[in-house]
């Protein structure tokens, strides 16, 4: 089975041209897009909608129970589950979503990091809670692993803990996982064909600014309360850009719907920006524009004959 991976920002059309070429060549769609695979997160995510989902086979979207949490190394799992499954059964697959760290997951393979020891962890959080702690932890990886003390700031508790956690866990520095991590790495096993919309900034914020007041339209809000009113207002895809001002929203932070829809439009292109620069540093991928998808049909039909 051949394998294309598409991707480009939130709101650049990824979706519409991906239907259209999957159905016209008989192909199916996998989802790569970490809000889209969670039940009950419909509008505010984008999902493709039940009709298009008759028209085109379509996988790993929808199938993450509420409450639940979805993590890479699981998405991973997932995936090749999935391909696994349907080998055979179309020419190609369309990979479609902007979730970079998804796409490096299944690409690349995850960072073999493994889990810290509980007892440590919890020694490292109370140094951590005191007013030496930081210092004293910032020291340790100083001697025994600076490559890393330089890449992390004393300040930033999160990660000074998580790095002292692995050390002490694993009695291995950071470049000694990364090495092994290399050297155990395989390639990924289908041909692959990358391909990544790019649209202009302006006319990307008029497409925000169109989808954000059609997501609103249709029920954003409601869907957001349903889901607080369950008692889920905590669970962690409602802090997605989209769902995070609703909950804001409903719970008075945010006064008028014209303001919900200024913080929506904004934290979507503060994320298109994160998007737009984690693709960019990945120079197997053909960029085409709105304007070039012929050229990129092109090179999908040769992908596919060869």
């Amino acid at each position: 089975m051949k394998v294309v991976f598409f991707v480009g920002p939130t709101a650049s059309g990824k979706s519409g041209i991906a239907h259209a070429w999957a159905k016209k060549y008989s192909g199916a769609i996998i989802n790569c897009d970490s809000i889209q695979v969670y039940r009950s997160l419909d509008i505010g995510s984008a999902k493709p909608s039940p009709q298009e989902m008759k028209e085109v086979p379509h996988f790993l979207f929808d199938y993450v129970s509420v409450g639940d949490e979805m993590t890479a190394g699981r998405f991973q799992r997932d995936f090749f589950e999935i391909l696994e499954k349907i080998k055979g059964q179309y020419p190609f697959v369309l990979v479609v979503g902007g979730t970079g760290f998804y796409f490096q997951a299944i690409e690349k393979g995850m960072f073999p990091v493994g889990a810290s020891n509980p007892e440590i962890k919890a020694d490292v959080e109370k140094e951590l809670a005191t007013a030496v702690g930081p210092g004293r932890l910032y020291r340790e990886l100083q001697e025994k692993d600076p490559a890393a003390a330089e890449k992390i700031s004393i300040n930033d508790h999160y990660r000074l803990g998580r790095a002292v956690e692995m050390m002490r866990s694993h009695g291995k520095t950071r470049a000694q996982v990364e090495q092994e991590f290399r050297e155990q790495q395989t390639p990924f096993p289908y041909p692959l064909l990358k391909l990544g919309l790019a649209v202009e900034r302006d006319c990307l914020l008029s497409r925000v600014e169109v989808r954000v007041t059609e997501m609103l339209k249709r029920g954003l809000l409601q869907e957001v309360k349903v889901l607080i009113d369950q008692g889920h207002g905590e669970w962690a895809p409602l802090s997605s850009v989209g769902y995070r001002e609703c909950v804001r929203f409903l719970r008075g932070e945010i006064p008028t719907e014209l303001d919900l829809w200024k913080e929506i439009v904004q934290s979507t292109m503060k994320l298109v920006k994160k998007q737009r620069t984690w693709f960019q540093r990945d120079s197997e991928l053909f960029w085409f524009s709105r304007e070039q998808v012929d050229l990129a049909e092109a090179k999908l039909s040769a992908f596919r004959a060869n």
